[in-house]
């Protein structure tokens, strides 16, 4: 059923924290704690396919953990260590929790997790590049980069946002499955992932070249920024025609034109959650629409709709 569930949690319990935990990392198991001092708070918005949880742990701990499904943690703390295998985490960035589990130990750790359901964002991942891969899985944990971190935890905040301030509009299946899709490619463009078949062979998502996916991962992380075509060009090292002729061929449109159809997209997230004083005009602007008319006629062909149909039907579900 469409809707938003929130709860709330908190213990003193390690016993209670690990089963509070359960759904959202079933294999958690804590090693050195203080029972003195610790402390653990949860607060969880859900809706189908997806789970935003922001948790503390007020004292020292140690833990094991492993999620079935996708889930992408956004830590804050004091001496954080995270490791995977014996490999180290980079930490600084938002991470995978790899479903073989990680070891980490923590003075004191603060989080906001995203939970994505994992068919799904491999039907995303198919239908986007066209590819049948059998299963979807991390290279490494960490975002690709600081910047597309950066770009993973402010899309996260804008839907964490939504979800406080218009609960409501949960209600309407299409603004769910539009945002799980929104979550799903941020993901997929974030994180280094490879598909693996069944007997473990590993292969790249999409068979797009490095200068093509550099350029898209820029992009992505910098959309909302007053970006040109040329700084994109300066930030993977080629010259904007080299890098307008192999986005022609690898993605069948323009460095620019991918830009504007992620500006739009940002655009249209805003006006489905955005409060009545942001008025369309003002969204647009920011995300570096000028012209208003020519932006009404590009957000129709790219969505079906007019912008204030997208607000209007924010309203009606209120």
């Amino acid at each position: 059923m469409p809707g938003l569930d929130r709860s709330s949690f908190a213990t003193a319990d390690p016993e209670a924290a690990r089963e509070a935990f359960a759904p959202l990392v079933p294999r958690l198991q804590f090693g050195r704690v203080d029972p003195d001092a610790f402390r653990v708070r949860l607060r969880s918005h859900s809706t189908p396919g997806i789970q935003v949880v922001d948790y503390a742990f007020e004292a020292a701990a140690a833990v094991e953990a492993g999620a079935d499904q996708i889930l992408v943690v956004s830590p804050t703390g004091q001496g954080i260590e995270l490791r995977h295998g014996a490999k180290a985490v980079d930490v600084s960035r938002p991470y995978i929790n790899a479903s073989e589990g990680v070891t980490a130990h923590w003075e004191s750790f603060a989080a906001r997790a995203v939970v994505l359901d994992r068919a799904r964002v491999e039907a995303v991942a198919r239908a986007a590049a066209d590819d049948h891969g059998v299963r979807l899985e991390p290279h490494e944990l960490a975002a690709r980069s600081p910047a597309l971190g950066r770009y993973w935890d402010r899309e996260v905040a804008r839907i964490t946002r939504a979800m406080s301030l218009a609960p409501e509009a949960f209600d309407e299946p299409l603004v769910i499955e539009a945002v799980f899709h929104r979550l799903a490619v941020t993901y997929l463009n974030a994180f280094p992932l490879a598909w693996v078949d069944p007997i473990g062979r590993r292969r790249s998502v999409g068979p797009r070249s490095a200068i093509v996916r550099a350029a898209l991962e820029y992009l992505h992380a910098h959309a909302g920024e007053p970006i040109t075509v040329q700084h994109v060009a300066e930030a993977v090292h080629i010259s904007p025609r080299g890098l307008h002729a192999a986005f022609v061929h690898e993605t069948g449109r323009s460095p620019s034109e991918h830009l504007r159809a992620l500006r739009l997209e940002g655009v249209r997230d805003e006006l489905r959650f955005a409060p009545p004083v942001d008025t369309i005009a003002v969204i647009a602007r920011r995300w570096g629409f000028v012209h208003l008319p020519r932006f009404a006629e590009a957000y129709e062909r790219a969505f079906g709709e007019l912008p204030s149909e997208t607000r209007g039907r924010r309203r009606r579900v209120a």
